[in-house]
């Protein structure tokens, strides 16, 4: 437990560091990712769970009550990056989910990883859960859109086609990997390729609305 609480503060200063938004991140924002992490650990998941697994975009989210589904857990962590996800897994693949939802990567876009380096990542992490919980369904959910125009996300300035390009490398992942890939991209972006200002109030994170949205496009996979 020791090593596994060691492991996760070290992923939680990385993953800090490189939260995609403007303002420092304070040591609070630093223990709030161990100690959701660190929670994570002690909740148990059974073989009949569905995962909601991510980033701050997925930790903002009721999945449950959007879902009206007791068994839909949320796994999101503010300012997780992909390896994030992977050093995470080992208190969910454990239980052996049903299926496990996945989205992420913009906040390793913050940081000036590129597309292919993230679908890699991303690859890496569909084997790991393949290879531990064989059975488990996986659902490999694009990035979505940000808006620089609505708040300054300084790390993000620039950098909306590093978001297509790995969108475009994780679909080629799902493909070699036999795992679903769900395109939420076009759902949200609007004619300048940013996110939709309706469904934002900084640019990044979603509004009510913009959760409905997600949750309808993704309705008919937790049938």
């Amino acid at each position: 437990m020791k090593r596994i609480i060691l492991t996760l503060i070290a992923v939680a200063a990385a993953c800090m560091a490189i939260q995609a938004q403007p303002l420092e991140r304070t040591a609070n924002q630093d223990k709030y990712y161990v100690r959701r992490a660190t929670h994570f650990d002690d909740l148990p998941v059974y073989r009949h769970d569905i995962i909601m697994l991510g980033n701050s975009l997925t930790d903002g989210a009721e999945w449950n009550e959007l879902f009206n589904n007791p068994h839909i857990k949320n796994r999101g962590i503010i300012g997780d990056i992909v390896q994030g996800l992977y050093e995470r897994m080992e208190p969910i693949l454990k239980g052996k989910p049903r299926k496990i939802f996945i989205l992420s990567g913009v906040n390793d876009v913050s940081h000036g990883v590129d597309g292919d380096s993230i679908g890699r990542a991303m690859e890496k992490l569909i084997v790991l859960i393949k290879k531990r919980s064989p059975r488990t369904k996986i659902y490999l959910q694009s990035m979505l859109p940000f808006n620089t125009d609505v708040q300054m996300w300084k790390l993000l300035v620039g950098r909306e086609q590093v978001v297509i390009d790995g969108n475009r490398a994780m679909e080629e992942v799902c493909k070699r990997q036999g795992v679903t890939w769900i395109n939420l991209y076009p759902l949200f972006v609007d004619e300048n390729g940013k996110l939709r200002e309706d469904l934002t109030n900084d640019g990044l994170h979603l509004l009510g609305p913009g959760y409905l949205i997600w949750r309808d496009a993704i309705k008919k996979y937790m049938k």
